[in-house]
C-alpha cells in the first residue's frame, strides 16, 4: 500500500497556527537569505526550524527528519511513514519521501539518493550542523553527512545551522500573544504546584498538580518537563530530576516550569520554603532583587546583550562567595522537546523593541531557591516583567506582583512572584 496515496484520498485540513501566507512568507525569507550565502538547498534538522516555516508539529522531535528547502519552491521532507502522518495533518508540506521507521540505520543514503535524483550533486548545500544552544537536539547526524559527502562527491557542505534561527529571532505580534497563552498556562502550573507544598509531600505530589493544572488549561505536550527541586537538592542546579523525595519542614522547594501553546513556550521559575528561613538564603534574594532590578532598567531598544550584561553585573561581581553560571539571558519563543530556548544570546546584535518584548530571558544565579516572606521586600523591588520572562536570580527569589496580591500562597513563609505575565 501506498501510505501517502492512502492518506490524500481523504486529506485532513491542519489547524494552521498562522495563515498559510504567514508561511509563505517565511519560507521567502529563508530562500532570501540562501541566496545571500549562495546556497541552493537547505537541510533543515532541528524540528522548531522545520516548524516555524511549514507548521509542522510532532511528539517525536528527537527523529530522523529531514525538511528540504530548496533556493526556490516549497520545502519538502524525508522522514519514516509515522511523521510523515504528522506532516499531512500538521503542516504545509506535500511532498514527501518516505523510508521505514525501523530502517533509521540508513538513512543517509535514502536522503542522498533523493538529492541525486533532484540534481544537487555539485551545488552548494547547507546543513544544520550545530545545535544551537546547550540543551537542544537535531543537529545532522554524522553519519548521514558522511554518507551524504561520500554520494555526493561534487557537492560542497557549509554550516547553515543559524540560518533559519535568525529569522525566528524577531517575533509578530501573533508569535508574542501565544507566548502570552503559554504565560498563562505556566502561572497555572505554578500556582497549583505552590498550593500543593507541604510537610510530608512527595515531590511527585507537587510536579503532579503543576503539569495537571497546565494541561488541563490547554497546554500541548511541553517542550520541557516541569522541574522541581527540594531540600538539599535545591543548591545543585536545575537539572536533578524529581523521584519521591519527601519535603521537610525548613526544606526550600525550586520550580522550573513552562506551558506550551501553539509550541511557544512561556518559562517561569518560582520557589516555597516549609518554615523559616535563613540570613544567607535572605540575603541571596536581595542580590537576586537588586540584580534583577537592573537587568529591567537596561534591556531597552538599541542595546547589546553583551551591554545589559554587563551593566546588570555589577551588584553580582561585588560577591565573590556566590556561584553565578554567567549567563544573563537567551531567546526564547518557539521550541520542541526537550528544551523551551530558542538559541544564546552570543551575538552583539542590538535589541530591538519586538525581541526586547519577546525573546529577553532574565536566568538566575546563585545555587539557592529559599526564600523569605514577601512582607520582607520593599515595595520598590515588588517589580513586573511584562511580556518577556524575567526568571529570578537566586534560584526564583520572591517579590509581590500587583495583579495578584489577593493570591498570596504561605505555608508558613510565602510563596512569591516575580513577574506577572497574565
Amino acid at each position: 500500500m501506498d501510505l501517502l496515496k492512502q492518506l490524500k484520498k481523504k486529506p485532513y485540513k491542519p489547524d494552521f497556527p498562522f495563515p498559510v501566507t504567514e508561511y509563505a512568507k517565511r519560507v521567502k525569507k529563508a530562500q532570501r537569505a540562501m541566496a545571500r550565502r549562495g546556497i541552493d538547498l537547505h537541510l533543515i534538522s532541528l524540528t522548531p526550524n522545520l516548524g516555524y516555516l511549514t507548521g509542522y508539529d510532532t511528539s517525536m522531535p528527537s527523529g530522523y527528519t529531514i525538511g528540504m528547502l530548496p533556493a526556490k519552491g516549497p520545502v519538502g521532507l524525508h522522514c519514516s511513514e509515522l511523521e510523515g502522518c504528522c506532516a499531512l495533518q500538521s503542516s504545509t508540506i506535500k511532498n514527501i519521501e518516505l523510508y521505514r521507521w525501523y530502517e533509521a540505520q540508513d538513512t543517509g543514503s535514502g536522503l542522498g539518493k533523493v538529492l541525486r535524483k533532484r540534481g544537487y550533486d555539485g551545488k552548494r548545500i547547507g546543513i544544520e550542523m550545530r545545535n544551537p544552544e546547550t540543551f537542544t537536539i537535531g543537529a545532522f547526524d554524522v553519519g548521514s553527512f558522511l554518507t551524504l559527502q561520500k554520494m555526493l562527491p561534487n557537492a560542497e557542505f557549509v554550516d547553515t545551522t543559524d540560518l533559519i534561527m535568525e529569522l525566528r529571532l524577531i517575533k509578530i505580534a501573533q508569535e508574542i500573544a501565544y507566548m502570552r497563552e503559554a504565560g498563562k498556562l505556566t502561572m497555572r502550573g505554578l500556582f497549583a504546584s505552590l498550593a500543593a507544598v507541604g510537610e510530608g509531600k512527595f515531590d511527585n505530589d507537587i510536579i503532579a498538580a503543576g503539569h495537571h493544572a497546565m494541561i488541563a488549561s490547554s497546554s500541548e505536550l511541553m517542550s520541557a518537563d516541569p522541574m522541581i527541586m527540594s531540600g538539599e537538592r535545591t543548591g545543585w542546579m536545575p537539572h536533578v530530576p524529581y523521584k519521591r523525595h519527601a519535603i521537610k519542614r525548613g526544606d526550600s522547594i525550586y520550580l522550573e516550569y513552562t506551558g506550551t501553546y501553539h509550541r511557544y513556550n512561556a518559562p517561569a521559575m518560582r520557589s516555597a520554603a516549609v518554615g523559616n528561613v535563613t540570613k544567607e538564603v535572605q540575603r541571596l534574594t536581595y542580590i537576586s532583587l537588586e540584580t534583577v532590578k537592573l537587568i529591567l532598567e537596561h534591556a531597552r531598544p538599541g542595546r547589546t546583550g553583551h551591554d545589559v550584561a554587563r551593566d546588570a553585573g555589577k551588584i553580582l561581581r561585588k560577591h565573590k562567595d556566590i556561584y553565578f553560571h554567567g549567563a544573563l539571558g537567551y531567546s526564547i519563543g518557539m521550541s520542541n522537546q526537550p528544551t523551551w530556548g530558542e538559541a544564546p544570546c552570543t551575538s552583539p546584535r542590538a535589541l530591538s523593541a519586538n525581541s526586547r518584548r519577546a525573546c529577553v530571558s532574565i536566568a538566575r544565579s546563585a545555587s539557592s531557591c529559599r526564600a523569605p516572606p514577601a512582607s520582607a521586600f520593599p515595595r520598590a523591588l515588588r517589580s513586573r516583567a511584562r511580556a518577556a520572562i524575567f526568571w529570578v536570580l537566586a534560584w526564583s527569589a520572591n517579590s509581590r506582583s500587583a495583579k495578584r496580591r489577593s493570591q498570596e500562597f504561605t505555608r508558613r513563609a510565602a510563596l512569591r512572584l516575580l513577574g506577572d505575565l497574565i
